[in-house]
Order: structure tokens, then sequence, then C-alpha cells
């Protein structure tokens, strides 16, 4: 058996690049290829990483001999390209969401359960050391009973809206990290959700039906209870929190860089402010999930996160949605 997996990455735009480089750096993988149909990103991420480039898996797959592959591509494509890969019956990364309907959601799981190929939906803050801290904790029964989980995820600045267009929504797209996350430390599925979305200082999200803010109230089996907050306009940085209150004690994430501060404020910055997005704030988190997936590709048997997860996280965010235009709780699909 090698001692690295041989590995290709589809998609080398802003996070695909990323796994790139992490994979190019790591001592567990080796970066054979990368494939983009966008010629200019695949020529460039070929001459950084001095790896052959594709103009789509189909041609890395007849090419190469991989073990392997991370599938950055957009959201709409990821139902083929886990075909494409479970077919060549190499092990996959997929990053999130798992899909954009639960249509193909339910495609996903069935294919990878068919074919028994190795498979990992990239929920990166699972591999920061704050998150797994806060979780061997809690399986240790630190703080007891969980009895709430609240997040809070606050994006710097809105994404670009031929982005908001196919993104799913903030649901969808931002919060299903923090959906991830409270199902993770809860360790039960959400049976009800309440959410609520709002246009509060960028137009353009009213256009695709979307929100810039919007919170959902969750309600785990068991009678444990949830708070999750997403919102598009922290403008003084990137601002991730996380707090689960149990029936003997609380954990928290905090998100600070240094040590203290009073105002957070773009024009009058903090010693203690958030980062200034998630790329600093995570990288060791890309670094520890690309680790994860090497070691689960060439002698691991259970999924880091599987796919059954990466579809739970979706129905909660799917009902969130639903929740949020109905103006009403919606159950959440088993």
């Amino acid at each position: 058996m090698a001692k690295c997996a041989r590995v290709g990455v589809w998609g080398v735009g802003r996070i695909g690049s990323i796994h790139a480089m992490n994979l190019r750096n790591s001592e567990k993988a080796e970066l054979i290829a990368v494939a983009d149909p966008i010629r200019k990103l695949a020529r460039a991420a070929s001459r950084r990483f001095h790896v052959r480039s594709y103009d789509n898996p189909h041609q890395m797959l007849r090419n190469e001999i991989l073990d392997a592959v991370v599938i950055a591509t957009p959201t709409s494509l990821h139902a083929e390209h886990v075909d494409f890969a479970c077919e060549a019956g190499v092990a996959a990364l997929l990053e999130k969401p798992i899909a954009l309907t639960r249509k193909e959601a339910e495609r996903i799981v069935s294919t990878v359960r068919r074919s028994g190929v190795k498979f990992m939906i990239g929920f990166n803050r699972r591999f920061d050391p704050g998150f797994r801290n806060v979780k061997e904790r809690i399986v240790k029964g630190v703080i007891g009973r969980p009895l709430l989980v609240k997040t809070c995820a606050r994006d710097p600045q809105p994404p670009p809206e031929e982005y908001i267009q196919h993104s799913g929504g903030i649901f969808v797209d931002e919060c299903i990290h923090d959906f991830d996350v409270a199902l993770w430390l809860m360790n039960t599925r959400v049976q009800r959700v309440s959410a609520v979305g709002k246009v509060l200082m960028y137009p353009q999200f009213a256009k695709y039906d979307d929100y810039d803010n919007a919170v959902a109230f969750l309600e785990f089996r068991g009678g444990g209870l949830g708070i999750i907050e997403g919102s598009r306009v922290s403008t003084y940085g990137y601002d991730l929190r996380t707090e689960i209150l149990g029936s003997h004690g609380a954990l928290r994430i905090e998100n600070w860089k240094n040590d203290s501060t009073e105002l957070w404020s773009r024009h009058k910055p903090g010693v203690r402010g958030p980062y200034p997005w998630f790329l600093e704030r995570f990288a060791e988190a890309y670094r520890s999930e690309i680790r994860s997936f090497s070691d689960y590709v060439m002698k691991g048997e259970k999924s880091p996160v599987s796919a059954d997860e990466g579809r739970a996280a979706l129905e909660v965010a799917i009902a969130s949605r639903e929740s949020a235009k109905k103006r009403m709780a919606v159950l959440v699909r088993e």
C-alpha cells in the first residue's frame, strides 16, 4: 500500500485552491492533478502547484491513477460529480453543502452506499481544534447532558450577486455549517424548526428571495434547543461563536485573535477583534480536514463526516428556509 493518498482536485476556485495547497504541503497525501472548466483557473493552479491540469473530471479520471478526489465544484454539480467518483472507484471529499435539493442529496447518499466508495463531507469546523476540544469534553460528560446550543456566524461582506442567485439561500449556504455543528454537538436530530429571514442592509438579496440576516430556532428530539444566527453584514470582521449549555456546565468557542476589547467597529478596531474572514479563522481546520481525509482514504473504516450527516444538515437548512417563507414552524423530514 502506498504511503500517501494520490489525490486530484475538481474545481480550483477559492475553496478548491485551499485544498490543493494543503494537499501539496501534506505528508499524508500527494496532489496529482487539478481540473476546472475555466481554463484560466486550471492553468494557474497547474503552474502554482506544479501538477497537471484538465478541463473536466472525466479527463483526469482517464489519464491519472488516483486514490481519491476532492470535489469543490459548484453545488449544482455535486450529484453528477459524486457519480463520476463512485463509478471510477475513487474516494471523495465533497465540499458542503451536500446538494441544493433533497432529491440530489438522496441520490448522493444512495450512490455512495451502493458503490461502497469512501466518502466524506467537507464540514471544516469539525476539524478546528476548538470545536474538537468541545466535542471531546461533551462526550466525556464534562458539562452533563447537552441542553441548548447557540451559534453565531456573521460574514464581513455579502457574496457576489451571481453567487447569491445560485447559492440555495442563506440557510443552505451559510448556516449549513451551523446546522451541522448543532447536530454534531447535541448528538441528536432536529424535530422542528421555526425560522425568520430579513433583508436589512443589502437589497440584492430580495431579488432572489433570499436574506442577509436570518435566525433559526431548533427543537431537538429529546427536548434540547438550538438558536442559529446567520448574517452577511458583519462590517467589523468575520464573527463566529458557539456555545453549548449542559446540565452541569457550559462550553464556549470564541473567535478572537488577541486578548481583550470593548468596541467592535470598522472605525475603531479593538485589540481582540475577530478574524477578517473564514480563510484565516479556519486555516488549521482545513489542513486537519485533509489529514483526516487522507488517513481515512488509506486506512480508515468510518467516514469522519458521512453522506447521511451531510443530508441531515441539509434537511434542517431546507426546513428553515421553508419555515421562513411560510412564517410558521416546520417539521424536519426523517
